[in-house]
Order: C-alpha cells, then sequence, then structure tokens
C-alpha cells in the first residue's frame, strides 16, 4: 500500500485580529447515511436525516451559533438538502462548505475500497476532478461559492492546497490534531498544532479539529499517547489516574464533563478557536455508532446544552466563517 502524501504539518501560526476573547466554530459534517461497519459503496446510501436538520439549527440560533455545515456531494445533489442548506444560507442563519467523500462524489475511476476513500490516496488528477465536481454542484444548487473545506475521514494530502487555492478556498479544516491515520492508510496529524496556521500565508489558513491533551502529562501528549502508551488498556489506566487523556471537542462518543474539562484546559493555554465537530447522521436515531436510540439522541442535544452554556460561562464567543475570513484576512 502506498503511504499517502503528507499535507502540511504546520505553518506560521495564524494571528486573528480584534478578537478580544477566544471563539469556537461549529462544524458539521454534512454527509450521506451508510453502514459504518461496512464496505464503503457508491449506492448505499441515504439521507433521510436532513429532515433532522432543523432542531439543531434552532438549538444553535437560540445560542446565538452560526453552524458551519460542510456539504458532501449527495447532499448538495438532493434536491431536499439543496433546498434545505440554500435557505439556511440565504437567510444568513447558516454557513455551508465542502466536504469530499470521494467514493460517492464524481468522476467514478478508482476502485471503491478503504484506502481510497482517503482522497489524498488518489492519483492528484482524480482528487482534483472530484473537488471541482463537489465545488460546482455546490455552486450551482445552493448557491455558495464555498470558503471552507474538509475532506471527508481527514483525507487531505500535499497537493490538497494547491486544489483549493485554485478554486478559491480560503479556509481548510481537515487536519485533526493529534490523531494518527496510518494505519488505516491515512494521514498523520499527531504533532499538528491545535492553533489555526498558513498552509500558505495569506492565502490558505487551517483551522484543525480540536481534540486537548489533558492531564499531568499534557505537554508531552503528543510525544507519549501513540508512541509510548500505544495501548487502548494503557491510555484507559493513564485517564483514570488523571495523567493522560485526548479529549476531542464532540459530542460523539465524548462525555459532556470531559468536554468541558477541554475546554478549560484550552482556555488557560491561550487557544483563540476552539473546533467542534460532528457527522450530520447522528441528528438522527439509527445512523451512526453514537445515537443508536432516542435516549442517545436526547443525551446528544443534551450534552450541546451543556457545552453551549459552559461556553458562555467561560466568554467564549460563537464565529463565523465570516469572523474568520475578516480576521485573518482582513485584519
Amino acid at each position: 500500500m502506498v503511504a499517502p502524501l503528507s499535507f502540511p504539518a504546520n505553518g506560521p501560526i495564524a494571528r486573528l485580529q480584534d478578537w478580544n476573547c477566544p471563539r469556537f466554530i461549529v462544524t458539521v459534517d454534512t454527509e450521506e447515511e451508510f453502514d459504518w461497519s461496512g464496505p464503503f459503496t457508491r449506492d448505499r446510501h441515504g439521507l433521510s436525516h436532513l429532515r433532522a436538520i432543523d432542531p439543531f439549527q434552532k438549538l444553535c440560533e437560540n445560542n446565538g451559533v452560526k453552524p458551519i455545515y460542510l456539504v458532501d456531494y449527495p447532499v448538495a445533489a438532493d434536491n431536499y438538502g439543496a433546498e434545505l442548506f440554500k435557505g439556511l444560507v440565504d437567510a444568513g442563519r447558516a454557513d455551508v462548505g465542502l466536504q469530499l467523500h470521494p467514493w460517492v462524489t464524481p468522476p467514478f475511476s478508482e476502485t471503491v475500497n478503504a484506502h481510497n476513500s482517503y482522497a489524498c490516496n488518489l492519483p492528484p488528477t482524480l482528487e482534483k476532478a472530484k473537488l471541482q465536481q463537489l465545488y460546482d454542484v455546490i455552486a450551482e444548487r445552493i448557491g455558495v461559492e464555498a470558503q471552507i473545506y474538509r475532506a471527508g475521514r481527514y483525507g487531505a494530502g500535499r497537493a490538497t492546497p494547491d486544489f483549493l487555492r485554485e478554486l478559491g478556498v480560503r479556509i481548510d479544516s481537515s487536519v485533526r490534531s493529534h490523531f494518527d491515520y496510518r494505519v488505516q492508510g491515512g494521514p498523520n496529524f499527531a504533532r499538528c498544532p491545535l492553533e489555526p496556521y498558513w498552509v500558505k500565508a495569506g492565502e490558505l489558513l487551517e483551522l484543525p479539529v480540536t481534540s486537548i491533551f489533558a492531564g499531568a502529562f499534557r505537554s508531552v501528549g503528543p510525544i507519549l499517547f501513540d508512541r509510548v502508551f500505544g495501548s487502548e488498556t494503557m491510555r484507559s489506566m493513564l485517564a483514570r489516574g488523571g495523567m493522560l487523556e485526548r479529549i476531542a471537542l464532540t459530542p460523539e462518543g465524548i462525555p459532556a464533563e470531559k468536554a468541558m474539562l477541554a475546554i478549560d484546559v484550552a482556555i488557560k493555554a491561550g487557544l483563540p478557536l476552539l473546533n467542534f465537530s460532528f457527522h450530520s447522521p447522528s441528528l438522527a436515531v439509527g445512523h451512526t455508532p453514537y445515537v443508536r436510540n432516542q435516549k442517545q439522541l436526547e443525551q446528544f442535544y443534551a450534552w450541546w446544552d451543556a457545552i453551549f452554556a459552559h461556553l458562555k460561562a467561560r466568554e467564549v464567543m460563537p464565529a463565523s466563517v465570516g469572523d474568520i475570513i475578516k480576521a485573518a484576512f482582513d485584519g
């Protein structure tokens, strides 16, 4: 198996001008429903959960949050999906960006398998063609010239920044700091910074998805977590002992109290932007491992209630794509 080409793992830290407090964004990987335990397929997927977007959208609005929906090809190509997100954007209620799932995005010339589910493993010409198709369908059907991108499965590679710059996309959010996907054939982001950084100064800004190390050994977390304490058993022991744990800012598998701890650690460390994320099929029952029944759906919403309240109490304010572009590019 060919090792994936590397996305730029760091760059100059971006200064976000005129921000007098930390900010946060809510990014939603807005995608088709599929069997997470099964093989990748071109056609065995659904979109029924899109009708469950509205309650989450209203929750965000009630908390002054403008969610960022990173939309993939099946969603944008769907009549209901296109109308839904066009309406939200036109009303100024949400932002829409790009998310590339290669296996369901034309042109279709690659074999469908786990390796090729990472766009960075495709021939560069094919990755570029798929990105163009995705950009075009969102522009045509939702009316958005997208300014933010996330590679599905975080599969950004060495060629991705050039393709984004050619499209006029100014923000990437494909880096999941402190995670290494090489064992699955994906990229390695274990040593990437948490702060927004320039992939190309003044042209392409990286907003890493936020995962925080907490515990007594947090300062050396990137070194210890995977290399020295690689087993799940050891990681569990470290977390229970208050020595080291990795906490992703997501409602998917992370308890609210842990996420609030991570928020507090990030604030103390001076992180200027927190990037929350989850997958849109978790907004309905039965589509992801995290929301299998009604009780778990209620817990999902309770998580956001607790997190939004905690962010407000800690004076962490919401930001939009426009706010970030103004602070980074226009400041």
